[in-house]
């Protein structure tokens, strides 16, 4: 089909006709002011994408900066009611880039004619039929009629052709011979617009860059001679970029290429511009400093009439942009009425192919097993609607998080579910979970909390007359006691300097005495859990074994802890029905060196890797296993963890010194309450906490020195100090509890729940909370 774009002559006659056509038509009447476009290029298409666009080309009429013309744009058959009309004004022929273009809609019914006016603006203030550059023109001098893209250059220092450059052919600034003397010479401009010889001495410029121009900035030489480096003009406005000299071609990049002084010249930025498809846009730079339209790329797009994302299956519109109301870039929709029917859709039982598979109602299999959510069981069953459900065969039940594993859960919404992930239990009665020890109706202790959850403490006469305190189990005040151990129900071991060792069995309400009954300094105890004797580890190799009612000690002929000054013990079972004891010391022959010992019946192993000294060990099994101690003052003092690695057999460390905040001081004790929680205390107040996969800094009593630690949840957490103090952490705060009574260090604690808790120290003291 030809253009149906054509000179408006007797408009109103030719439509009255009927003859031309009947679908309606535009009077368009395109005038401008400012400037004379040498050709006009004007447009009409459907605004919604359908069909081809029309265009015609015409000269511009009327005065030097003024003026108009009219055509009559026909609205094609096929197209909708809206037309998008288009004027593009360019300065002599209609190619390359217009100087000013503009757009608009306008609504065309059927046998109408409607009116519509698009005004040019650009300005042609010398009227030599350049538009000036700040309008989008090429007229890089709109004051004068000498200076346009069509003038002759001439020879002075001015931009005549409006190229970017300025005396081109000219080689003004270039050398040459000064005739008559002894110094070389630049080109430069006479007066007559012709170039001339000119001796230049002192004018020699650095040319950083080799770029053939001079620093216009920097200072000269006087030479009749060309300088190495040097050259005679002064035109370079960067001479540390040979791609920025005088006459440069000018790059889009905000960059004053060309030497002229204006960044970007001559290129239009932001004038309006035809791209892809005919779609709008602004002139912008691009990445490779030209110039690119910056319009949206056209994109194929159908209809949504059910708007449920699809379009329907037919040739589609083009559009300027990728989204348009009502439209949608796929068309892929089988039944574009029903937004129920689509090839995302559901199938369901309605007689219609819901997904656009070419099938109907496929899948349903009523009866067989499925998963209607929550981890829960279930059966497809109908609806009343014609679809389809998951039917529960159990309904699904809210469990809740139990952290300190005494199957109350926290008070929360808990989790919806048939099959609870571990952890996790069907009680939400825990008023603290953190705390073993309370829940709901959990029996009242003697521990200063309120273990039922009833708003009061210690209530039910559960403490001694007075309140809990500190009792006094000593019948000495000489030995140093330094490790304290639980046994059976209510039996306590302690052990310490000089040869000391006293148990208390189950039972019983007095302290059996064994001193002297293995010989050695001792710092460790712990109860084997199926031989039910207890393990003493202390000083130079010391390991020695006591049973409930031996008459003497019994030390292994082959040292468990060879080269190893032993600090801590513990003893936990296997699978297999045996005992593993791991002792952790300080080596013997390095004090900058620890050994953990691990014995089991096949006997002893060490660890091959160096570890720093170390205080304390503790564990449940081979999976929460850990070692702490660290470095004394003067030789690093810093915290050290390890843990110990069944598929290595060995114990690599926790990094805890590179923790932020944590005190760099030699960690003390060490307590596993569980295979996701553990706690590290020592010196200067060092608390931290392993929450299962890492350690972090903790808050702490006090500054002062943290000697041991026992612990039963987050919320329940006690430790002793070298002040002689005990303190208690109830999830929130730190408590000192009440005096032990005495001074000095209380070197261990022990505890099977917190209404029974042992500590022991210096002066002899044995003391057992709460009576």
């Amino acid at each position: 089909m030809s253009p149906r774009l054509v000179l408006l002559v007797g408009l109103l006659a030719l439509l009255g006709t009927g003859c031309r056509n009947n679908e309606g038509a535009v009077k368009l009447t395109v005038s401008y002011s400012g400037f004379k476009p040498g050709c006009i290029r004007v447009g009409v298409r459907d605004a919604q994408g359908s069909g081809e666009p029309r265009t015609t080309e015409l000269p511009g009429k009327g005065e030097p900066r003024s003026g108009s013309v009219t055509v009559a744009a026909f609205r094609e058959s096929g197209w909708g009611t809206t037309l998008l009309v288009t004027a593009e004004a360019f300065e002599t022929e209609c190619s390359g880039t217009p100087v000013t273009i503009k757009a608009e809609e306008v609504a065309v019914n059927p046998g109408e004619v409607a009116a519509k006016e698009l005004r040019l603006e650009a300005t042609d203030a010398d009227e030599d039929g350049y538009v000036s550059m700040a309008t989008g023109g090429t007229d890089c001098d709109d004051t004068g009629r000498e200076q346009h893209p069509g003038a002759q250059e001439l020879c002075n220092d001015r931009d005549d052709n409006c190229d970017g450059r300025k005396d081109e052919t000219f080689e003004v600034g270039q050398m040459c011979d000064v005739p008559d003397n002894g110094c070389k010479g630049a080109w430069t401009c006479n007066p007559q617009g012709a170039r001339a010889c000119v001796a230049r001495p002192g004018q020699w410029r650095k040319d950083a860059d080799n770029d053939g121009q001079g620093d216009k900035v920097g200072m000269g030489l006087t030479s009749c001679t060309q300088p190495l480096g040097y050259v005679a003009n002064d035109l370079d406005c960067d001479d540390t970029n040979p791609q920025r000299f005088s006459g440069a071609p000018e790059l889009c990049n905000a960059v004053d290429d060309n030497c002229d002084g204006v960044p970007d010249d001559g290129l239009q930025l932001n004038a309006d511009c035809t791209g892809e498809g005919s779609c709008m846009g602004k002139r912008v730079c691009g990445t490779d400093g030209g110039v690119i339209c910056n319009n949206p790329k056209p994109a194929m797009l159908y209809a949504d009439n059910d708007s449920d994302t699809y379009g329907t299956a037919d040739a589609g519109v083009m559009n300027c942009g990728p989204t348009r109301a009502g439209y949608v870039a796929n068309s892929t929709d089988c039944d574009d009425t029903r937004a129920q029917v689509n090839p995302a859709a559901r199938e369901i039982c309605d007689s219609l192919d819901n997904n656009c598979d070419g099938t109907q109602d496929e899948g349903y299999s009523v009866g067989t097993a499925c998963s209607p959510g929550y981890n829960c069981p279930g059966t497809t069953a109908c609806v009343a609607d014609g679809g389809t459900q998951c039917a529960f065969t159990t309904m699904p039940s809210n469990y809740y998080l139990d952290e300190d594993l005494d199957s109350h859960g926290k008070p929360d919404a808990g989790v919806l579910t048939c099959t609870p992930d571990a952890g996790y239990v069907p009680l939400g009665d825990d008023c603290d979970d953190g705390n073993p020890f309370t829940y709901a109706n959990a029996p009242e202790l003697c521990d200063q909390v309120d273990n039922n959850c009833q708003g009061t403490v210690d209530e039910g006469g559960v403490c001694p007359a007075g309140g809990g305190g500190w009792v006094s189990q000593s019948t000495t005040t000489s030995e140093n006691w330094r490790s304290v151990t639980l046994w059976g129900a209510g039996g306590v071991w302690v052990t310490g300097s000089g040869n000391a060792l006293r148990s208390r069995p189950p039972g019983e309400t007095t302290f059996r005495n064994f001193d002297g009954h293995c010989a050695g300094d001792w710092y460790g105890i712990s109860v084997d859990p199926v031989y039910k004797y207890a393990v003493l580890v202390g000083q130079g190799t010391a390991v020695a074994y006591h049973g409930p009612t031996d008459a003497a000690c019994i030390t292994p002929s082959a040292p468990a802890a060879a080269d190893t000054h032993a600090r801590g013990v513990t003893i936990f079972s296997l699978a297999d029905g045996s005992t593993e004891a791991h002792i952790a010391g300080i080596s013997m022959s390095n004090s900058d060196r620890g050994r953990v010992v691990s014995r089991t019946l096949g006997g002893d192993r060490a660890n091959p890797n160096d570890v720093g000294p170390l205080m304390d060990v503790h564990g449940l099994s081979r999976d929460a296993l850990f070692a702490v101690g660290g470095y004394l003052p003067g030789k690093g003092s810093t915290p050290r963890v390890y843990r110990f690695h069944q598929a290595d057999n060995d114990w690599k460390t926790e990094n805890v010194q590179d923790i932020s905040g944590v005190v760099g001081e030699q960690l003390r004790g060490v307590w596993v309450v569980n295979s996701k929680l553990a706690y590290a205390v020592g010196n200067k107040g060092s608390v931290l906490m392993w929450n299962g996969s890492t350690w972090s800094k903790h808050s702490a009593p006090s500054g002062d020195d943290l000697l041991s630690v026992v612990a039963f949840g987050k919320s329940s957490i006690y430790v002793s100090t070298d002040n002689g103090k005990v303190f208690r952490y109830n999830g929130s705060t730190w408590t000192a509890m009440p005096a032990t009574g005495g001074g000095g260090a209380l070197n261990d604690i022990a505890a099977s729940r917190p209404d029974d808790i042992w500590v022991v120290g210096s002066g002899g003291r044995i003391l057992h909370w709460p009576q």
